[in-house]
């Protein structure tokens, strides 16, 4: 299949995600409505890096009006009872001197996209994903957040010391795993994390957060994000069949 026409099918996968936002409290974007806000995260690691100028491509096409966050890995690490690089704080940014890195290009955001990346940007860079759907989940002004990546990566969570003590992996290989099979050993006070995430998605049911949507060209989604999806409305979808080393695309 030629890529001009797979990377045209994941923005028509993508649809359900916006029609859905449309419905769930934003405006449908009809007469002088604004279109209902869309923050994307597009994982641009290296592993991802031969999608994504295509995938942004067609999404600023069907969507201009989102606010599309370019941003390394999808990792989520928690240090003790804490998100790295999540709202509790905000870090200056400072960009390695080679491979991906978190966009600044703000022309086309919104003057909340703008806002958000001018005071987080540090964070995201620092703390990838975690810090991103931590500083996100309750951010009323968006409908949905769309995450788009291959779900490679760990959360990771370590209880400080002298050494630090590791707590709690999610691997991606382990993620087939029923969870009770997983080592845990959290404390309750050092999985509130978790709670306050579900807790906050948890609120788009009466149109107070947005709706959380996970799309992977590889791996299940994390636990954690999964959860909050399903609590938010949203969904994990596979898109396995848009790498070139994929299976063959369903026929429905």
């Amino acid at each position: 299949m030629k890529a001009l026409k797979i990377f045209t099918i994941v923005v028509l996968t993508l649809l359900a995600a916006f029609a859905h936002a449309a419905k769930t409290g934003g405006k449908t974007g009809g007469g002088d409505e604004p279109a209902p806000r869309i923050a994307v995260y597009l994982d641009c690691s290296n592993s991802m890096v031969p999608y994504l100028d295509a995938v942004e491509a067609e999404v600023r096409k069907q969507f201009p009006d989102a606010d599309v966050f370019k941003i390394p890995a999808i990792k989520v690490w928690v240090d003790g009872a804490l998100v790295r690089g999540g709202a509790t704080s905000v870090l200056p940014h400072k960009p390695a001197a080679s491979g991906p890195k978190v966009s600044l290009d703000t022309s086309r955001l919104s003057p909340t996209g703008k806002a958000i990346l001018a005071r987080y940007a540090g964070n995201f860079e620092t703390g990838s994903i975690g810090a991103w759907v931590d500083i996100l989940r309750t951010e009323k002004r968006y409908d949905a957040l769309v995450i788009f990546s291959d779900f490679n990566d760990q959360v990771l969570q370590v209880r400080p010391g002298k050494p630090t003590v590791q707590t709690y992996v999610d691997d991606a290989g382990q993620r087939l795993l029923p969870e009770a099979e997983i080592k845990d050993d959290r404390t309750v006070s050092e999985k509130a994390w978790e709670d306050a995430w579900v807790g906050s998605f948890d609120l788009a049911n009466a149109g107070k957060a947005p709706v959380l949507y996970l799309f992977s060209t590889r791996n299940p989604a994390s636990r954690i994000l999964q959860k909050s999806a399903d609590v938010s409305g949203g969904k994990f979808k596979l898109i396995d069949w848009l790498r070139p080393d994929g299976p063959p695309k369903p026929a429905n």
